[in-house]
């Protein structure tokens, strides 16, 4: 008897929807049976003519969704229900339903953008949001609209366990149907593991607990091999009750494992299935009713200070965690253990990001060329990657030769296309097509497609990526093994773009003795021409990347001994990325490599134990220097701009402030303050912020600060304010002021007009000198020893005030010196009273 599923109450009115209208969205919460029930309802539909489509978001779901659907119908995968993923197929003519992975979908849509022969594309567990996804969304919605016949129309239905069906139906414009939920409850405890506990031990110990208190197998959702591997390790130590058999679940495990991990247990044994989210969606265990949850998945981020993906742990989003909890309650009642507190589940964060927000975009970009795509805005995506990245990607395959400056493809990058690989190892494979590295290139582009086959400690962690390509130091997993055999099909298979347009890309000199040594290093640099690594003077396990960033080797890393690597895979979560895969590479083979990247230019710098610009020939590759040669003399106006900025970082001191320059700027400061926005400020800071545009001119031929004495300050601070306002000057803020006994220069360094003058040259002065503009001139009257006797702004009133009293003890002090009682009409002298009775009886 076929059980019922809470969807098999809606789906007359899905089909009647599906029929009225050509997009419709359907919201089913987990163990509603929507891929179960839907692909085979619609398949009875007579008016529906044409395959049917089922997009699942990893493979492990395919193969468990056509599984299912053909067993339905009475038959094995082949006949009616035929499926597709990069490793395997099952396909024949006479199929309806087809179940593929998002990514061969999106190939399909590249090659055929009509989908001929395609009546409806279901997108299922669409909530996943990845990148092929979205995309694939989107091309199809094109495709729908422009090159399908009303005849013919291509019908997409959006399937999603918890995504937003409200926003999703807004965005499409489509009825959103929604389902009931799963038919059986699910208790939710939580065991938030104790701070004395390690993480895997504590995992160990609830699933003891639910082994001894709940019937049934259990699923436990981990993030990664390398916490299943902690785990099992633990339960295989442990006392497990009789009859419990422990299966893993991994994208990474041959498809029997994976297919003994989900198949029921034979009475009476019990399963634990240790699983990454592969087992989140999609997916069945039939006997399973335990959940226990570590609320951890390892995703890949795109990391900008990098400037590539890693794999990074992070907590799951609430709609993940609800997704897990409902693999408890598929055929029975059930139980889900949290291994977080009930308080923290509140704060997760919704849903998860989408792929196109965090990931990188190099592939992205491509599949938008292929497409035509040149303008985001000429596309419909429920979210737009973020431009500035999306730019940089495109740069990037701009280096790798697949896009042009319109952003269209090349006959290079078509070809990248058909590979149906990520860019750069699309890349290293076609370009060593024919050459004595091809076997190594395509095992090297398996590897950092699928993961290191090479299980090392982190104690002896080497990341060389020839240890990974001998079968005596590495393994050939059969999945691994599988996708040389494919890539090695795609690349015959490959076509060939006309010479003239590639051949700078794909040339690789060919090497007599046939081997790798030097033709494998060369393909990958320009595989990866941003990630070529340079060591750090004096610290051997660090580098630095071409594009800027910094990466770093684990001790003990033989390759340690190599000053140039090409890192190929990195990750970690410290300032510099620990490489993960490199290869070393010499300095003379990055240059046969990248021949059109490397730049040469002349470099003036400033030398500080000089105190002078110095200059050198520099190589570049990115940010890297790649090798120097010193000058013996700089370009005059590069060493300018040198000598210029090194002024500007010691606040202009080195220039030869003589007296003139300094009252110059003190004047203009005084007028600029006493008189706003009438004069320009002359102040250190102003002249710092146009130095370009006063001081620049004056600095050509100077090379040092020992040969700024010879340049003309006062006539560059001139030329600042113009000569026209120079007259003006002179006038508003004079340099000197005329006493009968010579001129005397006004200081305005103090923040008012200031003479400093002996009192002796002052007499017969009866009115307070002041400025043609009516200030007064603050008058600093000095002894004969040029010491301060007094600071007076009415030399009036200090004449006929306290005058008497300094003069009466100037009398005892200074006696050889003219101290008259009526200063306003006596005569100013520098002399004592001998020299100006000797010069009164000439």
């Amino acid at each position: 008897m076929e059980i019922v599923l809470p969807i098999d109450d809606i789906l007359p009115q899905l089909i009647q929807a599906s029929k009225e209208h050509h997009c419709v969205v359907l919201q089913a919460p987990p163990g509603a049976g929507k891929t179960t029930r839907v692909p085979l309802a619609l398949l009875a539909c007579e008016w529906l003519r044409g395959k049917i489509v089922v997009i699942q978001p990893r493979r492990l779901a395919v193969y468990s969704a056509a599984h299912r659907l053909a067993q339905q119908l009475g038959e094995s995968p082949g006949p009616r229900v035929g499926y597709r993923t990069r490793y395997d197929r099952c396909v024949a003519p006479a199929n309806r339903i087809e179940v593929v992975t998002d990514g061969v979908f999106l190939a399909q849509l590249q090659r055929d953008p009509e989908l001929s022969g395609v009546a409806m594309v279901l997108f299922d567990e669409f909530h996943e949001r990845s990148v092929n996804v979205d995309l694939g969304l989107a091309f199809a919605l094109e495709s729908q609209q422009a090159l399908r016949a009303a005849a013919d129309p291509l019908r997409l239905l959006v399937m999603s366990a918890t995504l937003d069906g409200e926003r999703l139906s807004q965005w499409l414009q489509a009825p959103l149907l929604q389902s009931r939920g799963r038919s059986f409850p699910v208790a939710t405890q939580y065991r938030p593991c104790p701070r004395d506990r390690y993480p895997d031990q504590h995992i160990c110990q609830v699933i003891l607990e639910a082994l001894r208190n709940e019937p049934g197998s259990l699923l436990v959702f981990l993030p990664g091999m390398r916490e299943i591997r902690a785990v099992q390790r633990r339960l295989e130590e442990s006392p497990l009750p009789d009859a419990v058999q422990i299966h893993v679940l991994h994208a990474s495990l041959p498809k029997e494992q994976q297919q003994a991990a989900l198949i029921p247990a034979p009475a009476p044994l019990r399963k634990v299935v240790l699983a990454t989210n592969v087992a989140e969606t999609s997916i069945t265990i039939e006997d399973v009713r335990v959940v226990i949850d570590s609320g951890e998945a390892r995703v890949a981020r795109y990391d900008e200070r990098r400037g590539m993906n890693h794999l990074h742990t992070e907590m799951i989003s609430a709609a993940s965690a609800e997704q897990r909890r409902g693999r408890a309650g598929r055929t029975q009642a059930g139980v889900c253990y949290r291994l977080w507190g009930e308080s923290r589940q509140t704060s997760l964060k919704a849903f998860s990001d989408p792929d196109m927000l965090t990931t990188d975009l190099q592939p992205i970009a491509l599949e938008l060329a292929q497409w035509g795509v040149r303008d985001l805005n000429e596309l419909t995506l429920l979210d737009q990657p973020p431009e500035d990245r999306l730019q940089r990607a495109r740069a990037a395959l701009q280096q790798l030769g697949a896009l042009r400056d319109d952003h269209s493809l090349t006959p290079f990058g078509r070809s990248l296309s058909a590979m149906g690989l990520p860019p750069r190892l699309a890349a290293l494979v076609l370009r060593a097509k024919g050459s004595p590295a091809q076997s190594e290139a395509v095992l090297c582009a398996a590897i950092l497609s699928e993961g290191d086959p090479l299980r090392q400690s982190p104690a002896h962690f080497q990341a060389d990526i020839h240890l990974r390509l001998t079968p005596t130091s590495a393994p050939r997993p059969q999945r691994l093994q599988r996708l040389c055999q494919q890539i090695e099909g795609r690349l015959r298979r490959a076509p060939t773009a006309p010479e003239v347009e590639v051949k700078v890309e794909v040339e690789v000199e060919s090497d007599t003795t046939g081997s790798t040594a030097t033709t494998l290093p060369i393909l990958l640099a320009r595989a990866f021409p941003d990630r070529i690594a340079q060591q750090r003077p004096n610290q051997p396990l660090r580098y630095r990347l071409s594009n800027g960033k910094g990466v770093q080797l684990r001790r003990h890393d033989t390759l340690a001994r190599h000053p140039y690597l090409v890192v190929l895979d990195a990750g970690g979560t410290g300032t510099d990325a620990d490489i993960q895969l490199a290869c070393p590479i010499t300095l003379e083979a990055v240059r046969q490599a990248l021949p059109t990247l490397i730049t040469e230019q002349e470099h003036c710098f400033w030398d500080s134990a000089r105190q002078a610009v110095s200059a050198e020939r520099q190589q570049h590759l990115g940010q890297l220097i790649l090798q120097q040669q010193a000058l013996a003399k700089p370009w005059p106006r590069q060493a300018a701009d040198v000598l210029l900025q090194a002024l500007l970082d010691a606040d202009l001191q080195p220039l030869p402030w003589h007296e003139n320059s300094l009252q110059l700027c003190q004047r203009l400061c005084w007028l600029h303050r006493s008189q706003p926005g009438q004069w320009p400020d002359f102040s250190r800071e102003a002249l710092q912020q146009d130095a370009r545009e006063w001081l620049a001119p004056f600095l050509e031929n100077c090379y040092s600060f020992k040969e700024l004495s010879h340049i003309p300050l006062l006539d560059a601070l001139r030329n600042r304010l113009g000569w026209e306002r120079l007259v003006e000057l002179d006038q508003a803020a004079p340099a000197d002021w005329e006493l009968a006994t010579g001129k005397h220069r006004i200081h305005y360094d103090n923040g008012t007009p200031t003479l400093k003058v002996r009192l002796q040259e002052c007499y017969g002065i009866s009115s307070h000198p002041t400025l043609p503009g009516g200030e007064p001139i603050t008058l600093e009257l000095l002894s004969p020893a040029r010491r301060p006797l007094q600071i007076t702004r009415d030399l009036g009133a200090f004449w006929t005030g306290s005058y008497r009293e300094v003069a009466k003890e100037m009398r005892g002090r200074y006696p050889k010196h003219f101290w008259p009682d009526d200063p306003a009409t006596a005569q100013a002298t520098t002399r004592t009273k001998r020299a100006m009775d000797k010069n009164n009886s000439a």
